[in-house]
């Protein structure tokens, strides 16, 4: 197998708070508008924590490809595959597809790679409202479940739902992996997908990543750890105090060179390369010191041979979290050094989309990169005397046209860190 395949983004989408596609949300990035809100899918009226980030206006049955899926999956899987149905439409992939004379090769070389949120507490709700009705009483619930719940409870409940439905709209038969590692799980399935191009197992892949951060189990147990605010996400401000939680969903298409040249195709930006790595700290502890996602930054510029003033853009995981902030800060800063490369970030606008946070931050450094702007981080007032050291702003700055590369980080429970490297292509 070849390890010198160059890998290119040829395709995007997002689906966030801000809006139902990559357009309407960096619109509203660069307007400066936060689209964080009181939830109104659930009543937290009397909740301290009432902030999330949710889509607005989204109607699954006349989002997804298939309208009779809306009764075999939930709202997240519909995120899902809706984000992955807008990237493989930018990507014009299934018109090239039209024009072979045999599309099974086309269709066995073509992976689909997802990072999942899991079960979490949804597979619950079906079965809550019948207990509080039957009182506990297990044989009164046994003589109602089949009447009272939805019969396809089960079917809309696998983790793996997007992933079987983003191959079965498509008929994509290449490799397909299902990735949950918490906040990760998406900026994972990507570096696996890019390994698998890379290495020649796959010609193209589409990876999408989904989640939904503000229902209510999650909400009052992410508050309970006390990483939530009840007013505000400002990543390396002064004021910062915790995150907001967020729905949203994001994908990439991913092709060789090969498959590009094939085709025409535009590409967006190529993918440098991604490490991975946990810090061993526990599972809701990081290093303080920043030290060991510093290491990880350092290894992965070595590894794939990108000096640090060719960077030109950090797109930092700020959740606003001041443990995360300030580590990730000093990490920054140990890397490139003081105030050496511009740093923004984009959950301030939507939330923390947690496992879709990292890709949906990869779209948005993509479009950042072809617009030769840095979006600023609008609500940053006052920089935290620990984040000083850190070139951010709250404006929209011209980039740097001489530094192509952009570098991103994002973070989860149990210590991990991942880092990706993209290159903007003309």
């Amino acid at each position: 197998m070849s390890n010198s395949n160059r890998v290119f983004i040829t395709g995007t989408s997002a689906l966030t708070a801000s809006g139902n596609s990559i357009d309407t949300t960096w619109d509203a990035i660069l307007a400066g508008q936060s689209n964080i809100a009181e939830i109104k899918q659930w009543d937290v009226s009397t909740w301290e924590t009432r902030l999330g980030g949710e889509l607005r206006d989204f109607k699954p049955a006349k989002m997804l490809p298939d309208r009779k899926l809306v009764k075999m999956i939930s709202r997240q899987d519909a995120m899902g595959i809706n984000a992955a149905t807008q990237a493989v439409e930018q990507s014009q992939i299934i018109a090239y597809r039209d024009t072979l004379d045999t599309v099974e090769k086309f269709n066995d070389d073509t992976a689909v790679f997802v990072g999942s949120p899991g079960n979490k507490y949804l597979q619950q709700y079906d079965f809550l409202p019948l207990i509080a009705k039957t009182k506990g009483d297990m044989k009164a619930f046994s003589e109602q479940l089949f009447r009272e719940v939805h019969p396809m409870w089960l079917l809309r409940i696998l983790p793996n739902n997007v992933l079987a439905y983003a191959g079965i709209t498509y008929g994509f038969k290449g490799m397909n992996q299902n990735v949950t590692n918490h906040a990760v799980s998406g900026t994972q399935a990507l570096i696996e997908a890019y390994h698998a191009i890379k290495t020649g197992r796959a010609e193209r892949a589409v990876v999408v990543a989904y989640d939904v951060g503000p229902e209510p189990q999650a909400l009052f147990y992410y508050d309970k750890l006390g990483v939530v605010s009840p007013r505000h996400l400002k990543p390396f401000d002064a004021a910062h105090d915790g995150t907001i939680l967020a729905e949203g969903a994001a994908a990439i298409v991913l092709e060789s060179e090969a498959s590009v040249a094939a085709r025409g195709a535009k590409t967006y930006s190529e993918m440098v390369g991604g490490a991975s790595a946990t810090e061993a700290e526990g599972l809701f502890s990081i290093d303080a010191s920043g030290d060991k996602l510093a290491s990880l930054m350092s290894s992965t510029l070595d590894t794939f041979q990108v000096k640090t003033e060719d960077i030109g853009l950090m797109v930092a995981h700020a959740n606003g979290n001041p443990k995360s902030d300030i580590s990730e800060a000093q990490a920054i800063d140990k890397t490139f050094g003081a105030g050496q490369v511009p740093v923004t970030a984009f959950k301030w606008a939507m939330g923390h989309t947690l496992c879709a946070s990292g890709i949906l931050d990869t779209v948005l450094a993509v479009r950042a990169a072809a617009e030769q702007r840095i979006p600023g981080i609008a609500n940053l007032e006052q920089q935290a005397a620990s984040c000083a050291n850190l070139d951010v702003s709250s404006q929209t700055r011209e980039a740097t046209r001489d530094k192509p590369y952009t570098m991103l980080v994002n973070r989860g429970f149990s210590s991990m860190n991942a880092c990706l490297v993209i290159r903007h292509c003309e």
